[in-house]
């Protein structure tokens, strides 16, 4: 069971989505009520912008047309080329290319990240970053596209550039850095010179001054972030400390793997298969909840193998999904995945040793595993058994292939190579240097100021959700959430609607303290558990296990109030080596991307 207690999720017999038609019946005034009509309502024709080169036919609302049956396991897995970034700027653009995504599929229309148009791919370079040592980098914008080539959106809040373009911002997924380089939703700009009103500079600056991490960058325009980065804008970004590069008991360079997630689904020419046609389309012509495809990508190939030595493999894994979780098992009953690391870096605690992996849309995990027992000739296979919509998901979001992810195939040493045997391929020794790199911190959280923030869905008369919220309000709405550098606060996520919700908050990174049960039906979510007038059915319970370790970005279950402790300052516990007060701020939200787009996006900024 993945769930913290399926009692308390399962959607057909506990919905909480909430009908427009009985929204006065909850704490929302007439006003907002309007305000939630005028976000959401327009006619078809003025809401919906044709994006060129379409496919003839429509497609509807996870109700696509299926993607061309492709043998799986017979690309390699592609390995994105890294460049290492410093104080010396550099220029990386967002290009319009064509990729081939498998041996059998006409080459795919993207956009991507890369020095030249001839360098980008899906995904972007892999960034080498070193602990303490600024990175510089000018993004721009070569898309020459007037429309973007998904359907775009309009009847909701997007950026809107009065005389057309792809806009794009960069946010660095995880980072500590100024609020001008976090890559803010309305700081796009296009290639016509177009800004959005929160633009300051291209010039990013990003201090590398925290705990070594995978992080991941991608797209963030306000409105149209799932398009952008289901249109390939994204990559990894690995920031180390000197003295991991410089062991010789650690998996390195060909046996340290980039493991970029996640699904698309496409035309029988190659073209990506998006809907034109949203679930209700007099208020969002495209907009569609959830975006699933049916085929599994890694690296930017679908269903890839890759060739391993019996050793030790160090697995960076990101699922860059728009909206679908993964539950990643191996095939081979003989192995584990060592999970040594997430999305802040190594684990406080001793590694996990684990049969299977949750991971939600963006979030990391540092993997070892040790082939050193099989022999060649053996595979092992990744599987996948995450429902979508998760967790309460149906097999027609999750079609059989989805259940496959990649191959490893395991083959003999070259004699020469054999002959001195591997290097760093001892997974014990691995094991005792993360041991000796990682740190443990103690944060109180007793005087702690509690915020509570609940998520809502709202749906029309049919069912079909038409808007997602936080706090009830949209992205335009006014800041209200300030909290004070350096101080220490527990923020509470009460999660009203079905869905398990991926939240990730702007450049702090937290730690899930506990989740808890609860049936809002007039009561008090303030008041403790077995007191009068209390909301909670039950006491909390400690975090999974796919909680734990420093993280931006966790799962928030339905029908649990799910508890971050956070700390802002840096993720070593010292003050940010910038200003975090100044600038446009920053933001939280959920990283459903479908969701994000759709006003599930909230800013709030820091004050001293």
């Amino acid at each position: 069971m993945m769930g913290p207690n399926h009692e308390f999720y399962n959607r057909r017999t506990r919905s909480t989505r909430f009908n427009a038609a009985v929204i006065m019946s909850t704490s929302w005034s007439c006003l907002d009520c309007l305000r939630l009509i005028l976000v959401t309502s327009c006619l078809v024709a003025f809401c919906w912008e044709l994006p060129s080169g379409v496919e003839a036919e429509d497609s509807f609302c996870q109700a696509l047309t299926p993607s061309p049956t492709l043998t799986q396991f017979v690309d390699k897995l592609p390995i994105p080329h890294q460049i290492p970034v410093n104080t010396t700027e550099i220029r990386i653009g967002a290009w319009k290319i064509k990729q081939k995504l498998h041996r059998d599929l006409p080459p795919t229309t993207l956009y991507a990240y890369g020095e030249s148009q001839e360098t980008a791919r899906f995904p972007g370079p892999t960034f080498e970053a070193t602990l303490d040592v600024k990175a510089r980098i000018h993004w721009e914008n070569h898309i020459p596209d007037d429309k973007h080539f998904l359907p775009v959106d309009t009847s909701f809040n997007w950026a809107h550039p009065k005389h057309g373009g792809v806009p794009t911002v960069v946010h660095l997924h995880g980072a500590e850095t100024e609020s001008i380089y976090d890559g803010h939703p309305d700081a796009w700009w296009t290639p016509k010179g177009e800004h959005g009103h929160t633009y300051v500079t291209q010039h990013y600056s990003y201090p590398n001054s925290q705990r070594p991490a995978l992080l991941w960058y991608h797209d963030h325009v306000v409105g149209i972030t799932r398009l952008n980065v289901l249109a390939g804008l994204g990559g990894l970004y690995f920031l180390r400390s000197p003295k991991d590069k410089l062991t010789k008991l650690f998996p390195y360079g060909e046996y340290e793997i980039p493991f970029v997630l996640r699904d698309l689904q496409f035309w029988a020419n190659g073209s990506i298969n998006f809907p034109n046609i949203g679930d209700n389309a007099t208020i969002h012509p495209t907009w569609c909840p959830e975006y699933f495809g049916d085929t599994i990508l890694v690296n930017g190939k679908a269903w890839p193998y890759l060739e391993v030595y019996p050793r030790v493999y160090r697995l960076r894994l990101l699922n860059s999904a728009n909206a679908r979780f993964f539950n990643l098992s191996l095939s081979e009953p003989s192995l584990h995945f060592h999970k040594i690391g997430t999305d802040g870096g190594y684990l406080e605690t001793k590694p996990q040793i684990l049969k299977s992996l949750l991971v939600a849309p963006a979030e990391r995990l540092d993997l070892l595993i040790d082939f050193s027992k099989l022999k060649p000739g053996d595979v092992v296979y990744v599987n996948n058994s995450a429902p979508a919509p998760f967790p309460d998901g149906t097999d027609s979001f999750s079609p059989a292939q989805t259940r496959s992810v990649l191959k490893f195939q395991v083959t003999a040493w070259p004699n020469s190579r054999h002959a001195r045997g591997p290097s760093n391929s001892d997974l014990r020794h691995a094991l005792q240097y993360v041991e000796s790199a990682r740190t443990v911190q103690k944060i109180k959280y007793t005087n702690a100021l509690h915020r509570y923030l609940r998520l809502q869905e709202f749906d029309d008369a049919n069912g079909n959700p038409i808007v997602s919220l936080i706090e009830n309000r949209t992205w335009r709405d006014p800041v209200v959430n300030f909290p004070r550098e350096g101080a220490v606060e527990v923020w509470e996520w009460i999660n009203t609607t079905p869905d398990a919700h991926p939240i990730h908050v702007h450049l702090i990174q937290f730690k899930v303290l506990n989740l808890q049960p609860f049936d809002e039906d007039g009561c008090n979510i303030e008041v403790g558990f077995s007191k009068p007038g209390t909301c909670f059915t039950g006491p909390p319970i400690p975090p999974k296990i796919y909680h734990t370790g420093f993280k931006d970005t966790a799962i928030v279950w339905p029908n649990f109030v799910t508890r971050y402790g956070i700390r802002f300052q840096t993720s070593d516990g010292r003050r940010f080596p910038f200003d975090p007060t100044l600038g446009p701020g920053y933001v939280f939200h959920c990283h459903i991307l479908d969701h994000e787009d759709n006003d599930m996006m909230r800013p709030y900024k820091l004050i001293h």
